[in-house]
């Protein structure tokens, strides 16, 4: 999920295997089910994951409540992410910011792991997002402070990072503003993403880059229209239906003429 795989794969492994992690570990079940919700939640399907449960569990709060009940701090750190990382891709910012405060008041979140990444950086990028909202430097220093922190992880695994930093760079160009930079960081994270097989990212940095070159008076409607096109592309071919139909209609997309933009998919190496 994290990574980028298709979600129409991702959702049918998880629902073929879900009774069997529910004979040998109930645990990873429980996560396996919020996996399942953004998932199905991305894709726009309909589905009754907690139905395994048998109405003992019925929605993810239960969840994070069975977890304190069984001092289970990583599901409750897990969910908490879930919840964080679901909101961030609806764009509803507000949640997102609410379950990033929660998530950073837990004192597992303390001890770096896999999904202290992602976390980090979706943060970084709402913290950009909401210093052009509201001018608040407190959230210009969290985007930089991010943007440091990923900087240090990436000499251990160069191309984790690459893409993301550059997304983060973009972002805070964006915000300062730099016109030039913030372009050429954009189109970096793009080729970035797009070469190390993270299309759900590129889809992000389209989205970004169209957001950033809609508020630039000196480029024309028309190149933030090919960027969100592109993400529109990279939306679908991850499998994230709701999320490519959310952007269609934000943007009102005309996507007949989407092959104007060039196949956002290609490797250029």
């Amino acid at each position: 999920l994290l990574e980028g795989e298709n979600l129409s794969l991702i959702s049918r492994s998880l629902k073929e295997n879900l009774k069997k992690m529910m004979k040998y570990s109930t645990v990873c079940a429980k996560l396996a089910v919020l996996d399942l919700i953004i998932v199905d939640e991305l894709r726009g399907a309909e589905s009754e994951p907690f139905a395994i449960f048998q109405g003992q569990l019925t929605n993810d709060s239960d969840l994070i409540n069975d977890a304190i009940a069984s001092s289970n701090a990583n599901n409750v750190e897990c969910a908490h992410f879930r919840r964080f990382y679901s909101a961030f891709w609806r764009a509803d910012y507000i949640q997102a910011e609410a379950s990033s405060q929660v998530l950073l008041s837990l004192p597992s979140s303390k001890r770096p792991k896999l999904i202290s990444i992602y976390f980090y950086f979706f943060r970084g990028l709402l913290a950009f997002r909401r210093y052009r909202e509201n001018n608040s430097e407190e959230q210009l220093r969290i985007g930089i402070e991010t943007i440091c922190k990923l900087e240090f992880w990436s000499q251990y695994a160069p191309s984790n990072f690459e893409n993301k930093l550059f997304l983060l760079n973009a972002e805070q160009y964006a915000s300062l503003p730099n016109i030039y930079e913030a372009k050429t960081q954009y189109e970096a994270s793009i080729n970035s993403a797009r070469d190390n097989g993270r299309l759900h990212e590129q889809g992000l940095a389209f989205e970004l880059m169209g957001n950033f070159l809609s508020s630039v008076t000196s480029y024309e409607p028309s190149e933030a229209m090919k960027c969100w096109k592109n993400a529109y592309l990279c939306y679908l071919q991850w499998g994230a239906k709701e999320k490519a139909a959310c952007l269609f209609k934000e943007h009102n997309l005309n996507v007949f003429d989407v092959d104007s933009c060039g196949n956002p998919l290609k490797h250029s190496r």
